[in-house]
């Protein structure tokens, strides 16, 4: 979180040197086309260590620019990101995603649980600002930008429910043996918090794109966001030890922590 708000600040610095290197001149020009409206989706990825159980998701966006100058322009837009709990995590056993096997202090016991639920949406409003840094003028062919989109962000997940396997060791056998298993979700006593819910938070995407066209009537452009979404409530079950201690846990599979997230997006823009 500490790089991200050092890069904002960079970016800010750079967004008013530019502006000012660009003069008055420039800032009193008038464009033939000088607002936009823009639609845009693509995929999103997670990064970083214990940040959830989710496969890639999907983004959408629209919004509006209005154009200040030949390098700069502001508005907002809407956003939906959605994530899909996916089991293949939190069952890689290569340490590089969950954790679904859970051991008694003897290692002879182990339970092995099995997830359902849990999807994450997020739902935000964000204020755009846009540094051209190709000037766009009334025959620009296409343009190199870096934008910042602070935003509030409505989250939603879905119920989580669970099956947790008993295996035992036999040691004359050296193997693992089924035993039986439990079911919980959101009935069950003191796992409440298990069911479904929402909440309000915020953060911060920033990064590159090119847009192609952008002094026509329609443009396309492809962009890359680095977001960072301040502490909000997902399945993470790498986020607890291995061990009955972490699988009995009332919070368990779920914690609240930041989120980091890549969206990698193509869209259309409509300028008038």
């Amino acid at each position: 979180m500490k790089n991200l708000l050092l890069t904002l600040i960079l970016f800010l610095f750079c967004v008013s040197a530019f502006a000012q290197d660009e003069g008055e001149a420039v800032a009193k020009e008038r464009f033939e086309r000088p607002k936009s409206f823009f639609f845009g989706g693509g995929i999103s990825m997670l990064f970083g260590d214990n940040i959830g159980d989710y496969s890639n998701g999907l983004n959408f966006e629209a919004g509006y620019f209005k154009r200040l100058n030949k390098v700069m322009s502001i508005g907002g837009s809407l956003s939906y990101v959605m994530f899909k709990y996916d089991p293949s995590v939190t069952e890689d056993y290569s340490g590089g995603g969950g954790n679904n096997i859970f051991f008694n202090d003897d290692y002879d016991l182990a339970r092995i649980v099995y997830l359902e639920g849990g999807d994450l949406s997020l739902l935000s409003a964000s204020f755009n600002i846009k540094l051209n840094f190709i000037p766009v003028s009334d025959n620009t062919k296409f343009s190199v930008y870096g934008f910042a989109k602070p935003f509030i962000t409505y989250s939603s997940r879905s119920a989580v429910s669970g099956t947790g396997e008993l295996w035992y060791y036999d040691s004359n056998d050296e193997d693992w043996y089924y035993d039986s298993e439990e079911y919980w979700d959101e009935n069950t006593s003191g796992l409440e918090d298990l069911g479904k819910s929402s909440e309000i938070s915020g953060g911060i995407f920033i990064g590159p794109g090119i847009e192609f066209m952008p002094s026509n009537k329609v443009s396309f452009y492809v962009q890359a966001a680095i977001g960072y979404t301040l502490p909000l409530t997902y399945v993470s079950t790498a986020a607890y030890p291995p061990t009955f201690e972490g699988y009995l846990d009332e919070q368990f599979p779920l914690t609240k922590n930041g989120f980091p997230s890549l969206n990698i997006q193509a869209g259309i823009s409509f300028h008038f």
